[in-house]
């Protein structure tokens, strides 16, 4: 199936709550995995909120990956899209899930500008949902 793009939506679950909270820590990891999957950082936009919790993103030349994080509850939701065949969103999110010391991850892989008709209709295609994965320390 040809597509343009990859897109992983993660839960990872069971983080260390001390690097959820640590705007730079997690600045670090995302930018980590956006290398870790071959992507070129362009911009990155982050904020720390009282008392806890992160949100930030990063542009890519080839999309993004974009994160928020419950501190009190060792839970971090993930987004990761790239496009383009040098790029490897999966790399990113293992990335992620070990720099976020995460116990677990579920993740949903998309396929995202599918050539749905001949009148360039795009759509998208759930390649893989609910792909649990218990993480050893």
């Amino acid at each position: 199936m040809k597509a343009l793009g990859t897109h992983i939506v993660c839960e990872l679950s069971g983080c260390d709550p001390e690097v959820l909270t640590d705007v730079d820590a997690v600045r670090d990891m995302m930018i980590g995995a956006a290398k870790a999957a071959n992507a070129t950082v362009m911009e990155v936009a982050f904020h720390r909120f009282e008392p806890q919790g992160v949100s930030g993103v990063v542009v890519l030349a080839e999309s993004h990956i974009s994160i928020h994080t419950w501190p009190e509850l060792g839970y971090a939701a993930m987004d990761f899209y790239t496009c383009g065949d040098h790029t490897d969103p999966w790399l990113a999110c293992e990335h992620a899930a070990k720099a976020l010391r995460a116990q677990s991850t579920i993740t949903s892989e998309v396929k995202r500008g599918v050539l749905q008709s001949a009148d360039r209709r795009f759509t998208h295609v759930l390649t893989r949902d609910h792909d649990t994965r218990v993480l050893s320390a």
